[in-house]
């Protein structure tokens, strides 16, 4: 008797990050050493990565992130918990520590990830494979994914 199939599933996060960077994850989909990737829809090469995702029908997850760079949502307009007084994420301590001594307002925490879902299928022209967090962030308490994802 046979036993259960395994299938391993290797994800490259950051997709969309920097065209370099989106070149060699590419280059390993094609060679069979990842299976998938995580899509950062704020990233600086987040449409050109998108173009690629399609082009090589690359299965294709939102990568959540509330640490580095821009926000895509509201929070980008005006005053944020989630921002630098530059108007930048706070970065991954920063995050962790606005998280942990109650400096961040959950609802806008779901006003970005719904934004980044959106700008997710603004891109792609449909919902993502899985949804992961850029620098764990969906680990922390507050940083849970929303029912959607």
């Amino acid at each position: 008797m046979a036993g259960p199939r395994v299938r391993l599933v290797v994800t490259a996060d950051d997709f969309g990050y920097c065209p370099r960077r989106d070149e060699g994850i590419v280059e390993a989909f094609l060679a069979g050493a990842v299976t998938s990737v995580s899509l950062l829809v704020n990233g600086a090469a987040a449409e050109s990565a998108a173009d690629l995702a399609r082009r090589h029908k690359i299965p294709t997850g939102l990568h959540a992130n509330l640490s580095e760079g821009r926000p895509v949502g509201p929070a980008r307009l005006g005053d944020s918990s989630l921002l630098s007084p530059e108007g930048f994420f706070l970065g991954k301590m920063g995050f962790r520590e606005a998280v942990a001594t109650g400096g961040v307002a959950l609802p806008q925490v779901r006003e970005e990830l719904e934004a980044q879902l959106i700008r997710f299928r603004e891109l792609l022209g449909g919902d993502p494979t899985h949804v992961d967090g850029h620098q764990h962030v969906h680990v922390l308490p507050g940083g849970r994914m929303p029912s959607w994802a």
